[in-house]
C-alpha cells in the first residue's frame, strides 16, 4: 500500500479519539475496518505506532513524532486549502457584475453614482424594482448585491439572515397641493386639515404604504379618502394642479408640474426609514461603510437643490432625519 493524505488523518482521528472504537465512529467506519487500516498504515511506516490497551491507545515514541509530522502535514494542506478558495473567491468576485438596485427614487441614481466611483474596476448592473419585498427576496438569494430601500413606520421589511441593513436617515413626506388652495398659503400643513379632500396614491403593495396613510390619519381623527390610484408622479401632479386631490410626495422628488406646492406636515406623521441594505457574502463590510457614506453625502446635496426641502431641514428638520425629534 501507498501512504496518502487521507491515511494521516486516520492517524491524527485514532490519536486525538484515544480508541479505535471511537476513531471509527467519528470516521464512519466500522471498528475492524479500522482496525485493519491502522495496521496498514503501521506496516507501510515500518512499524507499530501505538500501544493497545483495555483502556484504548497510546502513541509510540515514533508514533508520537509520525503525529507531530502528521499534524503539521495537515495543517499545512488546510491552510494552503483555504488559501486557494479565498483567492479563487477573490478573484470571482473581481470579475463578477456587481448587481444594484433599489425601489426609493431619487436614491437608487445615487447608488449607482457612488457604486461607479467605489468600484470603477468592477461591471455595475442594476435591478431597480417597485416591489419592495421582491428586491428584498433578491437580496436574500444573492440575485442582487447592494440596495437602497424605503421600510415604513409599523411595516418591517423580511430581510433575511444574509442580508445586513443600515438606517440611512428618516425622510418626511410633504404634502402636494394646487397652488390655489387655501392651505397653500400656510408654510406648513396640520394632517388634520386634509380631512376632506381626496387623495392620490401609488398603488398598494406589500410595502405597507396604503395601510401606513389610513392608520396614521386614523390617528389624526379622519379616514383618508383614496380617489385616484397611479403610478405615474406626473399624473398625480396633473390632479393636483386641477384641485382633484392632493398627494403625499417626498421631498427629494423632481415635482415639475406648474401650479403645484410643497407644504411640510407640522409635526412629520409621515415619514420613511431610508436603508442601504446588502448580501453580506457577496459585498464587503468596507464598500458598504463607503457607499453609505457618499450616499449621505449625496443626499445632503440634493437637499441644498430643494429650497423648500432645505428650510425644513435647517429648521430642525436635520434632527428628525437623523434620528432624534418624534
Amino acid at each position: 500500500m501507498h501512504l496518502e493524505f487521507r491515511h494521516l488523518r486516520v492517524l491524527l482521528t485514532v490519536a486525538e479519539s484515544g480508541s479505535i472504537r471511537k476513531a471509527a465512529a467519528r470516521l464512519q467506519l466500522s471498528q475492524p475496518a479500522t482496525s485493519a487500516q491502522l495496521k496498514r498504515i503501521e506496516q507501510e511506516l515500518g512499524g507499530p505506532l501505538f500501544v493497545r490497551g483495555a483502556d484504548g491507545v497510546q502513541p509510540t515514541e515514533n508514533g508520537q513524532y509520525v503525529l507531530r509530522c502528521a499534524r503539521d502535514l495537515v495543517d499545512g494542506f488546510d491552510r494552503l486549502r483555504e488559501h486557494a478558495r479565498s483567492a479563487a473567491e477573490a478573484d470571482q468576485q473581481a470579475t463578477a457584475p456587481l448587481r444594484a438596485g433599489g425601489t426609493a427614487g431619487p436614491l437608487v441614481s445615487l447608488l449607482v453614482s457612488a457604486l461607479f466611483e467605489l468600484v470603477p474596476e468592477r461591471r455595475l448592473t442594476i435591478d431597480a424594482r417597485r416591489s419592495v419585498h421582491t428586491l428584498v427576496k433578491s437580496l436574500s438569494l444573492a440575485k442582487c448585491d447592494i440596495a437602497v430601500l424605503a421600510e415604513f413606520p409599523g411595516f418591517p421589511l423580511p430581510v433575511g439572515e444574509s442580508v445586513a441593513t443600515r438606517t440611512l436617515l428618516r425622510e418626511p413626506v410633504f404634502v402636494l397641493l394646487a397652488e390655489d388652495h387655501p392651505l397653500a398659503r400656510q408654510e406648513s400643513v396640520h394632517l388634520q386639515e386634509l380631512a376632506g379632500e381626496d387623495w392620490v396614491m401609488p398603488e398598494a403593495d406589500e410595502s405597507g404604504v396604503h395601510a401606513y396613510l389610513h392608520l396614521t390619519c386614523q390617528s389624526a381623527g379622519f379616514t383618508p379618502r383614496i380617489a385616484h390610484v397611479t403610478p405615474d408622479l406626473s399624473v398625480a401632479q396633473l390632479l393636483v394642479a386641477g384641485r382633484h386631490a392632493v398627494c403625499g410626495v417626498w421631498p427629494t422628488a423632481d415635482v415639475s408640474a406648474r401650479g403645484t406646492v410643497q407644504r411640510p406636515l407640522v409635526d412629520v406623521p409621515f415619514h420613511r426609514r431610508l436603508l442601504l441594505a446588502w448580501n453580506t457574502e457577496s459585498v464587503r463590510p468596507e464598500l458598504a461603510d463607503a457607499a453609505s457614506e457618499r450616499l449621505l453625502a449625496a443626499y445632503l446635496s440634493l437637499v441644498r437643490e430643494r429650497p423648500r426641502y432645505l428650510a425644513w431641514w435647517e429648521d430642525g428638520g436635520r434632527e428628525f432625519a437623523h434620528g432624534g425629534g418624534c
